[in-house]
């Protein structure tokens, strides 16, 4: 079996959509959905009840917890070998997503494919985020995988969490699932915010490297995951104002990340000095 786990926030207007993706499944038979509703205003049962085919779990939190801990609550009650996570206004690309994923998953802790993009056009080929990835729960209880309550950037840390824990892989190149950039939802409300939601993603760096420290992971692999995130701050640092360059690089010595002399450098010089030196 594999369970779907979905955080709901006043997502009435899309939820549908996204059941109806997954009612559409040519496995449903072997899926639980798992719908978490985080202190929502919206009243979900009659679209639940439209969804009679599809077993569906549907707890309501008593408080607003953010999309992490509402998925770690998924996660906690739910206890199919397999797990998918999604956002309560994606979709599965076709009717044979799941059962894709689920026929190339023996022996592998993670499976994922491709992700399209719906907003930007373009199809990605992201590890290190939720979207279109079959996750092993026991990969998942066996190295103590948990979502942290930080309310954007959550999902990163976590699918960044479990990959330093050296799991199988199996990557399929078929589009599985459609992100939709849903204007309503919590990573797109107030845009002019997001520069300022960096700084949580440097605390959830800070925090792997924690992790990592005391898990005594192998050490090439925290690294290839420390320096993809140097290659994401190299791509956004030019559309950076210099007062938000200098605040950035503060943020940097706050949580003591010894990336500054990587910051505003062409990647592929510095990627081996990365790999030789640096120590956390």
């Amino acid at each position: 079996m594999i369970d779907i786990i979905i955080p709901l926030y006043n997502a009435i207007e899309t939820i549908e959509y996204t059941l109806m993706s997954i009612n559409l499944q040519t496995i449903k038979n072997k899926i639980k959905v798992y719908l978490i509703d985080d202190a929502s205003d919206d009243d979900y049962t009659k679209i639940i009840n439209k969804y009679q085919e599809l077993d569906i779990i549907y707890t309501k939190l008593e408080k607003n917890l953010g999309p992490g801990l509402a998925r770690q609550k998924g996660l906690d009650i739910s206890n199919s070998k397999y797990i998918i996570f999604m956002d309560a206004d994606d979709l599965f690309y076709n009717a044979d997503s799941v059962k894709i994923l689920l026929e190339n998953a023996e022996k592998y802790d993670l499976v994922y494919g491709i992700t399209y993009d719906e907003k930007r056009c373009i199809s990605l080929y992201n590890e290190g985020d939720l979207h279109g990835k079959l996750y092993s729960r026991n990969f998942i209880e066996k190295n103590k995988i948990k979502f942290n309550e930080t309310r954007f950037h959550e999902d990163n840390y976590f699918n960044n969490l479990f990959l330093i824990c050296d799991p199988k892989i199996n990557f399929i190149n078929n589009i599985v699932y459609i992100y939709t950039h849903n204007l309503q939802s919590i990573t797109n409300i107030d845009e002019s915010k997001e520069f300022e939601r960096l700084e949580i993603l440097l605390s959830n760096i800070k925090r792997i490297l924690i992790e990592a420290k005391k898990r005594d992971c192998k050490r090439e692999i925290v690294l290839k995951t420390l320096a993809n995130k140097i290659k994401y701050f190299n791509r956004i640092w030019p559309q950076l104002s210099k007062k938000e360059q200098t605040l950035f690089i503060e943020w940097l010595k706050k949580y003591g990340l010894k990336i500054e002399k990587y910051i505003n450098n062409n990647y592929d010089s510095i990627i081996n000095e990365i790999y030789d030196t640096y120590e956390y």
